[in-house]
C-alpha cells in the first residue's frame, strides 16, 4: 500500500550550491525538485485530458493514469493548475477528474489507482464532499447534473438562462446577413454570454464543475427551438458566436467529446459512452490530425471565426467568400464552400452525455458504499 500524504504541496526552489560538500543534501534536493517536475507535469495531464502518447493506439489511454500508476501518492495532493480556458484550479489530482467531469478517467482510477492507497476510498470521499458541498449523500444512482453544482454553478446557469433570453431577442430582430450581425445590439448580446464564461480576475476555483454542460444544454434547447423560425444567416451567427464561444469553455475532456461527435455512431459520430472519447483528438489537443494545420490551434477561434458541429465533429468556418462558409469534416478534409453556417440540432445527444455523466458519479459512489459494506 502506498502512504497518502494530504495537504498542499509546498512547491520551492531547489536550494544547490555547485560548491556543496554534502552530497546528501544535493540528493535530497535532487528528489524534491524530481517530485516537483513530476506533479506539475501531472495536474497538466489531467487538466488536459492528455494522451499517453499522440500516436498511441489506444485511444482512451490517459497519460494521467500512467503517472498515477507510478505515484499513486500524488492522487490526493493538492495543487494549482490553469487549463486551456485560462480557468485558475486549486485541486488535488482526484478532484480536478471530479471538476472537469472525467468520469471515464474516474472509473480508471477507483478500479486501479485506490486500492493501492491506504485509506483511499475514505479519502476519495471525502474530497468528492469537498469538491460537491450541495451533493446529497449517499449518492443517488440517477441523479442530475444539478446535483453537483456549487454556487458559482448554479449562478453561472441562471445568467445563461437570462442572457439566452436577451440573445434570441436580438436576434430575431437581426437579419444577420451572411451570418453576421448586422446591429451592434446583437454583437454586443452575443459578447455578453462569453464574459459568463470567462474567468474573472483573482478567480480561483476550488469547488463545483469547471464547466457545467448545463450551459451547454440550454444554449442547445434555444438553439433547437428556433431553428425552423430563424434563417440561415441568424442561424450561422448564433452556431458561430454564442455555440463556438461555449465550445471554447469546454473542459478539455468535454472538447474531446464534442470533436468525437456525439450523434449516433452509425450516424457519423464516434463517441463511445461507455470506453469515453478518443483522448488523441480534441477541441484543444496539441496536435490534433483531424484540425487542419491552418487552422490551429482552434481554441482562440472558437465563437469568433468558426465553430465545431457536435454532431459529427466537423469544423464550420468563415470562407474568404462573401457569404459562404468553409466545413471541414471531422478528419480534416475541406469541403466545398456552403452557403450553410448553421450547426445541426443536437439538444438530445447533449442531454444524454449532461445525464449519463451526472449517473455515473452517483454510480461509482454508490458502488464505493456497497464496497464499504461488504468490508464492515
Amino acid at each position: 500500500m502506498a502512504n497518502n500524504r494530504q495537504g498542499k504541496l509546498a512547491i520551492l526552489p531547489p536550494q544547490i550550491s555547485p560548491c556543496s560538500s554534502t552530497p546528501g543534501l544535493f540528493a535530497r534536493d535532487s528528489h524534491a525538485a524530481q517530485d516537483e517536475s513530476i506533479f506539475i507535469r501531472l495536474l497538466a495531464a489531467v487538466v488536459n485530458a492528455e494522451p499517453g502518447f499522440c500516436q498511441q493506439t489506444d485511444e482512451t489511454r490517459l497519460a494521467a493514469i500512467t503517472i498515477l500508476k507510478r505515484h499513486s501518492e500524488l492522487l490526493f495532493q493538492i495543487g494549482t493548475v490553469t487549463d486551456h480556458f485560462g480557468r485558475k484550479i486549486e485541486a488535488s489530482p482526484y478532484r480536478l477528474f471530479l471538476g472537469t467531469g472525467d468520469t471515464w478517467a474516474l472509473r480508471e482510477i477507483h478500479a486501479s489507482i485506490i486500492p493501492m492507497i491506504k485509506n483511499g476510498e475514505a479519502i476519495a470521499e471525502a474530497q468528492f464532499k469537498a469538491q460537491f458541498p450541495h451533493c446529497p449523500w449517499p449518492c443517488d444512482p440517477n441523479m442530475d447534473e444539478e446535483a453537483l453544482y456549487d454556487d458559482r454553478n448554479r449562478a453561472q446557469i441562471a445568467q445563461v438562462i437570462a442572457q439566452l433570453k436577451v440573445i434570441v431577442e436580438r436576434i430575431s430582430a437581426d437579419p444577420c446577413t451572411h451570418g453576421q450581425a448586422t446591429k451592434d445590439e446583437t454583437t454586443k448580446a452575443a459578447a455578453d454570454l462569453y464574459q459568463i464564461f470567462k474567468p474573472k480576475e483573482a478567480e480561483v476555483i476550488q469547488t463545483g464543475l469547471h464547466f457545467p454542460l448545463g450551459m451547454m444544454k440550454e444554449i442547445y434547447e434555444v438553439y433547437d427551438a428556433q431553428f425552423n423560425l430563424w434563417c440561415n444567416g441568424q442561424s450561422a451567427f448564433f452556431s458561430r458566436t454564442v455555440i463556438g464561444a461555449a465550445e471554447a469553455a469546454l473542459t478539455a475532456v468535454d472538447g474531446q467529446c464534442c470533436k468525437n461527435g456525439l450523434e449516433n455512431r452509425l450516424l457519423g459520430g464516434n463517441l463511445d459512452m461507455e470506453k469515453g472519447p478518443d483522448r488523441r483528438d480534441g477541441l484543444f489537443c496539441r496536435r490534433s490530425n483531424s484540425i487542419p494545420q491552418a487552422l490551429a490551434p482552434i481554441g482562440d477561434k472558437l465563437g469568433r471565426t468558426m465553430f465545431v458541429d457536435p454532431l459529427d465533429g466537423s469544423i464550420c468556418s468563415l470562407s474568404s467568400r462573401v457569404g459562404s462558409f468553409a466545413w471541414y469534416d471531422k478528419n480534416g478534409t475541406l469541403l466545398l464552400d456552403n452557403i450553410n453556417g448553421r450547426a445541426g440540432m443536437c439538444s438530445a445527444y447533449w442531454k444524454t452525455l449532461w445525464r449519463t455523466k451526472a449517473a455515473e458519479h452517483g454510480s461509482l459512489r454508490s458502488h464505493t458504499m456497497q464496497w464499504k459494506c461488504v468490508l464492515l
